[in-house]
């Protein structure tokens, strides 16, 4: 079963996310995250079948950027 996590960052843009890229592919593989520029929050989607949370934010805290965990619910969407 995969599951969603998803953070609020600092990661503002494309150039940010240079930086961290390499490590955030190494950890989750090139599909497994996605960023939200475009969300106030800079939102960073996580989808994987174990949990990466301490992982991921120790990589974007390394290199300077606010990593906090959302919580949420898909009851909240009625799915």
């Amino acid at each position: 079963m995969m599951d969603i996590t998803i953070f609020k960052t600092s990661v503002r843009d494309m150039h940010d996310l240079s930086t961290i890229k390499h490590k955030m592919d190494d950890l989750l593989g090139t599909k497994n995250w996605t960023f939200a520029f475009e969300d106030e929050d800079k939102i960073l989607r996580v989808v994987s079948a174990r949990s990466y949370i301490p992982a991921v934010r120790k990589i974007l805290m390394r290199y300077g950027f606010l990593c906090e965990e959302l919580p949420y619910s898909l009851d909240e969407f009625n799915v």
